[in-house]
């Protein structure tokens, strides 16, 4: 009788394999089909199982997501030391098409600013699909996106609740701290507006900022030009900076206007409340490293505000 028991057992799980395997295999080739941040329609026979990124937010989260990356950005930063022998292609505004070919991907992750290169990539028979960080939620939808696109939205919820953990905490802080966010050097800076991701962060986190009023540049969407009478008007507590390419450069053209003029005497000058951001985190689209952003954003507000209070 036993026998017959373990017989019957062993017959049982054969058969759950064996559907657990058609369950898996038929999951990894069905149609995926995905409307990406260009507006294009993207359609995929199967999962992309080789993946190539040109956005170093994208790049963490197809890493989290656990897919095979096969390409990635060319940069002088540091990277994960998982990441570091992965072929280099290039960057958005850069790509290097041989690059790109020689490893052979399913699929080319880009952000917006890639959009002008879109048909050169299918030129060569890889798909793309853009992704966009311009504030917190498109990161979650990103997010969501590539989930999709690679078979692992289940990963994809657990990053997106993991944000939207933060947003939650963040939610009722409200600092009452005025600040303003240069992106740039000296007096050829550039001002967040809340619309953009810097000013979309700084919001979310309690702060106020003093450009909503500013005028958008037309080239550069969700920042306004520097006006030194508005900033000496509006008053900061604080001044963020955010470097892109050379931070000691910035931060010497920064010191050299802060000390001259009326700039001295605001506030934020004084008390020396001058924040470098780190560029990871607010350069560029950050992905999953979004909470990141969002705790360090707060934390830097709560120690101008304790000062405020002394």
């Amino acid at each position: 009788m036993k026998k017959f028991i373990l017989s019957m057992l062993t017959v049982l799980l054969t058969f759950s394999l064996i559907a657990f395997d058609t369950n898996v295999s038929e999951a990894a080739s069905k149609k995926i089909t995905v409307k990406d941040f260009a507006g294009r329609t993207v359609t995929f026979s199967k999962a992309p199982s080789r993946v190539a990124v040109l956005s170093s937010g994208d790049l963490g989260t197809v890493k989290a997501l656990g897919s095979k990356i096969v390409g990635r950005p060319t940069t002088v930063s540091t990277v994960d030391p998982s990441l570091k022998n992965i072929t280099q292609i290039g960057t958005v505004f850069s790509p290097n098409y041989e690059k790109i070919a020689s490893v052979k991907p399913d699929v080319v992750i880009a952000s917006t600013a890639f959009k002008a290169n879109i048909k050169k990539v299918e030129a060569l028979g890889v798909k793309v699909v853009i992704t966009s960080g311009a504030s917190v939620n498109e990161i979650k939808s990103s997010v969501t996106l590539l989930g999709k696109v690679l078979n692992k939205t289940s990963k994809a919820k657990v990053l997106t609740g993991k944000i939207d953990s933060k947003l939650k905490k963040y939610s009722k802080s409200k600092t009452n701290v005025k600040a303003a966010i240069l992106f740039g050097s000296g007096s050829s800076s550039l001002v967040a507006l809340p619309s953009s991701f810097s000013g979309d962060v700084l919001k979310k986190t309690g702060g106020i900022n003093i450009a909503s009023s500013f005028s958008e540049v037309k080239d550069f969407p969700g920042y306004a030009n520097l006006s030194t009478e508005r900033i000496i008007q509006s008053n900061p507590d604080v001044i963020f900076m955010i470097t892109h390419t050379d931070p000691k450069k910035t931060k010497a053209a920064m010191v050299k206007l802060m000390s001259s003029g009326a700039w001295k005497n605001l506030n934020a000058v004084k008390k020396k409340n001058v924040v470098y951001l780190p560029s990871d985190l607010f350069a560029s689209n950050p992905g999953i490293k979004i909470t990141d952003a969002l705790d360090y954003m707060n934390k830097e507000l709560l120690k101008v505000k304790a000062k405020k209070n002394k």
